[in-house]
């Protein structure tokens, strides 16, 4: 599945006080060129798709496709990517219209972002990976949707990212065996638990590297990491780079912004 998916970014928008009406009002009527993705940060206004009031509520990702009649009615701030794919792999894909408690991917938007700003060598690869990072929360999202054991999980791993959360223990609240339990996890989320419980600590790691001025070691314990070296081997892992060059450089864009 997406395999030969190659999104190509139109552009990256922050909406915000400065920039977005505070009162309610129209952005206009239009219909979608492109793919589009808009994350609500904060907002009480709606957006209308194919006729469907849909409300802008903090965490809401809308999901948009090429054809779509829209309408955005204000207040509402967001961040908003428009994106091309000539493989036409994501017409495969039977897409909600929006999604609910999405917020955990507001660095991928913030990511993407400044890479449209301030493009370096390494930007167009960036982007295309946050893209196919935000792409596969969706999918793996609507697949744990359907099954209410593994969406059980999920929460449950959001809700104790802070501590060194067991496989063996998710099973035993699922009330299967170990073994039946990780396949049907894998099955649902295309990768085994162990996997996604690393991915969402390094994930959360990330924002606190951006949010807090916190110690890396401080950092590590609350993403329920309890020992440095495992902290950095797997961030490295998922990211490509040490925690340390990662804030430097988001310490750098925000010099420059």
């Amino acid at each position: 599945m997406l395999k030969a998916f190659s999104p190509e970014l139109v552009s990256a928008i922050q909406l915000t006080k400065n920039n977005s009406p505070v009162t309610r009002q129209s952005h206009g009527k239009r219909i979608a060129k492109y793919y589009e993705l808009e994350l609500i940060v904060e907002g009480s206004g709606a957006i209308i798709t194919n006729k469907n009031v849909l409300k802008t509520l903090a965490g809401r990702l809308f999901i948009r496709m090429p054809g779509m009649k829209l309408e955005g009615i204000t207040p509402y701030f967001s961040y908003y990517i428009v994106f091309s794919d000539s493989s036409g792999e994501l017409e495969k894909i039977s897409m909600p219209l929006y999604m609910e408690n999405m917020e955990f991917l507001t660095i991928y938007f913030k990511t993407i972002r400044k890479n449209f700003l301030y493009p370096d060598s390494s930007s167009e690869l960036e982007i295309k990976a946050c893209i196919l990072q935000i792409i596969a929360a969706i999918i793996r999202k609507q697949n744990s949707e359907k099954n209410p054991v593994v969406e059980k999980s999920i929460q449950y791993i959001y809700n104790h990212i802070n501590q060194p959360l067991s496989v063996s223990v998710l099973a035993q609240k699922s009330g299967y065996s170990l073994n039946h339990y990780t396949n049907i996890f894998k099955m649902v989320m295309n990768e085994p638990p162990s996997e996604f419980i690393r991915r969402c600590k390094i994930r959360r790691a990330c924002e606190l590297l951006e949010e807090t001025e916190d110690t890396l070691e401080k950092i590590a314990q609350e993403c329920g990491f309890f020992n440095m070296s495992y902290f950095f081997r797997t961030f490295k892992q998922f990211q490509g780079e040490t925690p340390n060059k990662y804030r430097q450089k988001l310490q750098n864009y925000k010099g420059i912004v």
